[in-house]
């Protein structure tokens, strides 16, 4: 898959509507791909603005008379009896509510930009720095108890998860984990990653949640969930 493909698909995939085959053609090229995975995180920082603020502030009451206005002013209005315009008439709202709305985000009183961070997902993509990842976690789950804390592992991240896994000291990681789940923290694995692998879901500690795809469980999680995102 290549850039252009990927950025056409880009939507599709971050709803869940790819299949098995293009989302991990797509998740290859992204892994490969700096500027694609840029343009992926803009559109994840969008839909989370508008989930973050679209519950406080309803788009202003003048803008509907500006999309009849733009309509009226292109013909638009009479042909919006028929199937065809229906999509250039939400690309036409969309835009202008993207524009409206955008200014006064950017002019809110700094009280009202400020959000409390009550959920987060942690990403996970290697499992080098397991440890310290975990530690982290830890001291995040003490100091912020009432927080809620999802884990999501992708890539070469699943491994940790697996059973058997092991640190350099040969401790078992699923002893830590087991610990941290305790304290309220979730842990979900890629299940597009362990099919790539050809991996068993039964070699996933019981303490781990196997979800399709890990990408699409983070964009869930921030587009439908209000959660933040921070990888580790």
């Amino acid at each position: 898959m290549n850039c252009h493909e990927t950025q056409r698909l880009t939507h599709c995939y971050l709803d869940g509507e790819l299949d098995l085959s293009a989302s991990l053609a797509l998740e290859s090229h992204l892994r490969d791909c700096e500027c694609c995975r840029g343009l992926q995180r803009k559109q994840l920082m969008l839909r989370k603005a508008i989930v973050r603020h679209g519950q406080y502030h309803a788009a202003p009451a003048m803008l509907k008379s500006r999309v009849l206005r733009r309509l009226d002013a292109t013909g638009g209005r009479s042909a919006m009896r028929t199937w065809r315009w229906w999509p250039a008439v939400a690309v036409t709202a969309a835009a202008l509510l993207f524009w409206t709305v955008t200014p006064y985000f950017a002019n809110a009183p700094s009280g009202m930009a400020a959000v409390k961070h009550e959920k987060v997902v942690f990403h996970i993509t290697s499992s080098t720095d397991v440890a310290v990842a975990l530690r982290n976690l830890a001291n995040h789950a003490e100091i912020s108890p009432q927080t809620k804390v999802v884990v999501v592992a992708h890539n070469d991240g699943v491994d940790f998860l697996l059973r058997g896994a092991k640190d350099k000291d040969g401790t078992l990681y699923e002893t830590a984990i087991s610990q941290l789940t305790a304290r309220g923290i979730d842990f979900r694995v890629c299940g597009t990653t362990l099919a790539r692998r050809h991996a068993d879901n039964r070699q996933v500690i019981p303490e781990a949640v196997v979800v399709p795809s890990g990408i699409a469980e983070i964009s869930r999680l921030e587009t439908q969930e209000g959660y933040s995102y921070m990888r580790l």
